[in-house]
């Protein structure tokens, strides 16, 4: 229970001091993951429903954003929709980071040949563009979810690949680096231990801008006919069956579109956030959390008594050791004293 209180307290310090920008896009992470795993909360209609006196309705009480062409309400189809494209955009995120996170800092770590085959393979795949990449993969296998995790984690993977051999390059002339190559340690220990925590920074920082990348790659195959197929539910679908009723239903595309580009829009920003969160200055200052709090005497404690400040001597009180430090003035006798 304490520990519990302990947590809570740590988050309304980072709620206090966190901006409202971080709260924005801590809500929508929120609301985002709500709607992947439990739509049903978010929303009461169908969003397969068939409904042929509703068909293509502007926005209402009953719903919100309008209707599609087949009388579904457009929120549901999105608030349903949201659970692929979230599947697809960690997928092929994490599957790039947990791949080519690990290869370019070996690569940036050994050097050799091994850095040349594998740089020159990220070059390569790098030069394809990305949608005209994915349309020719798509025309071979198919459309499919799965297809389209491959593809984008396969072309991610060579971003990632890039950033961390980067940084895998600038840390292995670093002193604790060679001080721990030195030492005799396993390379496997060293690149767990020392290399992956130092270089984690940058890739963890592209890990979200890909994320948004995803969603708006599936967005354009989609329009095209070469994403997820229907049934299945994604933000592309709907903007691929909008696009005959722009002028008749305007908020059908409109909503579609929009949810796409403030998704990428925040992906990008959390990209920002994790930079700025980086940084030691700030980590500084969020270990200083709790603030120390002053010292306060007991309710039933007597103040202590105040120190009086030393004055000058009275005249009628001796000080010691003055006749140590007095000089001895020597009279007509010889002897120190006065006068008879």
């Amino acid at each position: 229970m304490t520990r519990a209180l302990v947590h809570l307290r740590r988050a309304m310090h980072w709620a206090r001091h966190a901006g409202p920008a971080r709260l924005v896009l801590v809500a929508a992470a929120i609301l985002g993951i709500v709607a992947a795993v439990r739509p049903e909360l978010l929303t009461s209609q169908d969003p397969n429903a068939i409904n042929a006196h509703a068909i293509l309705v502007g926005p209402s009480w009953s719903h919100w954003l309008g209707t599609d062409e087949e009388g579904s309400d457009v929120l549901a189809r999105i608030i349903y929709g949201t659970r692929l494209d979230l599947l697809l955009a960690v997928g092929s995120a994490g599957i790039a980071g947990l791949v080519g996170f690990p290869l370019g800092a070996l690569a940036g770590y050994r050097g050799g040949v091994t850095d040349y085959v594998l740089q020159s393979f990220a070059i390569s795949t790098l030069a394809f563009p990305l949608i005209l990449f994915a349309v020719l993969i798509v025309a071979s296998f198919g459309a499919s979810l799965l297809t389209l995790i491959g593809i984008l984690a396969f072309l991610f993977t060579a971003q990632v690949f890039t950033v961390a051999r980067a940084q895998a390059k600038a840390l292995r002339e670093r002193e604790f680096i060679t001080a721990a190559t030195v030492s005799g340690i396993r390379t496997t220990h060293l690149l767990r231990r020392h290399l992956f925590p130092n270089a984690r920074g940058p890739v963890l920082v592209l890990l979200p801008q890909l994320m948004a990348t995803a969603i708006i790659a599936e967005a354009g195959l989609s329009y095209l006919g070469l994403g997820v197929q229907p049934p299945s539910i994604t933000w592309g679908t709907i903007l691929e069956a909008s696009e005959n009723y722009y002028q008749q239903q305007p908020y059908y595309a409109v909503a579609a579109g929009l949810v796409v580009t403030v998704s990428a829009g925040l992906l990008m920003f959390a990209g920002d956030v994790i930079s700025e969160s980086l940084d030691p200055r700030r980590r500084r200052a969020a270990a200083a959390w709790p603030p120390p709090r002053a010292s306060t005497a007991p309710s039933g404690a007597r103040p202590a008594p105040a120190t009086k400040a030393a004055g000058p001597p009275s005249p009628t009180s001796p000080t010691r050791g003055a006749a140590s430090l007095s000089p001895v003035i020597a009279g007509p006798g010889g002897e120190g004293g006065g006068s008879s």
